[in-house]
């Protein structure tokens, strides 16, 4: 069973929750550990981030959690940075790389904020062409290999958010596939761990969890590492999914998953191996 979710949000940014209650769902779910990861400030107005302003007093309120917790819950203070943020990067115990914006044309927009946004930025920055947009969004996830802090690459396909109703991509298509396996390759060979997303399901956006079986698969026959997180916008969802995505994580081929300790990442079995 994984006792870990590192892939938490709160009042804080867009989460429904205060940490505390965060942590005592985490308990009550079952996990050892907790990982809150505040979304960096972005260099525009966004209703889904902390504030520059309030980084100090979120760092306080994680380390007071911490030692609140002690020895019940461990509690680490992490990010989610996007590549366009200006947030640095020390005083974080880790940091889950994510791409929620994409950007052409010296323009840019929100990948999984509606249907019809997505619609609109295919449209408009892409000439209607879905292939040109992975390419330009899985370039984004390429450039996280050279970032040396971050060690979780976040929901790698979030661009298919809403795909399971409205088709906006191919994911079979020659050019996007050749565009994540790219993507993917180097953040492999930087040694990131990949994240099973759940986020999406507890949401009602979709029925699987990111990445797709199939980049699943690719990751693990590349012998990847893999983590697995809720991406939690609520109390209730603080470990949902954990059960299917570790079951779905032994069917691509994986044997471990990589935790978090409070040092670095290190393999846990999983599939009754420990």
């Amino acid at each position: 069973m994984i006792r870990q979710n590192l892939h938490t949000h709160s009042e804080w940014d867009d989460g429904a929750n205060t940490l505390e209650e965060m942590a005592q769902a985490a308990i009550s779910a079952g996990l050892t550990s907790l990982g809150f990861s505040v979304h960096s400030y972005m260099p525009f107005p966004s209703f889904w981030t902390i504030e520059e302003a309030r980084i100090p007093d979120y760092t306080r309120a994680v380390h007071r959690l911490r030692d609140e917790f002690a020895g019940t819950l461990a509690i680490y203070h992490g990010a989610e940075w996007d590549t366009l943020s200006k947030m640095p990067l020390d005083g974080y115990d880790y940091v889950i790389g994510s791409i929620h914006h994409i950007q052409a044309r010296g323009q840019g927009s929100c990948v999984d904020n509606t249907p019809e946004m997505t619609k609109q930025y295919i449209a408009e920055l892409f000439d209607g062409s879905a292939d040109a947009a992975a390419e330009a969004y899985f370039a984004q996830y390429e450039s996280l290999a050279k970032v040396e802090k971050v060690g979780i690459v976040g929901h790698f396909d979030l661009l298919t958010k809403f795909d399971e109703t409205d088709h906006f991509f191919d994911a079979d298509s020659p050019r996007f596939r050749a565009a994540a396996i790219r993507a993917m390759d180097a953040l492999v060979a930087a040694n990131k761990v990949f994240e099973i997303n759940t986020g999406a399901i507890s949401r009602g956006y979709r029925t699987m969890p990111y990445p797709s079986r199939a980049l699943l698969k690719e990751l693990g026959r590349r012998k990847a590492r893999i983590t697995v997180s809720a991406d939690a916008h609520a109390a209730s969802d603080v470990a949902f999914g954990f059960a299917e995505a570790e079951a779905l994580a032994i069917d691509c081929g994986f044997t471990e998953v990589w935790q978090f300790d409070g040092r670095g990442f290190v393999p846990t079995p999983i599939g009754g191996g420990g």
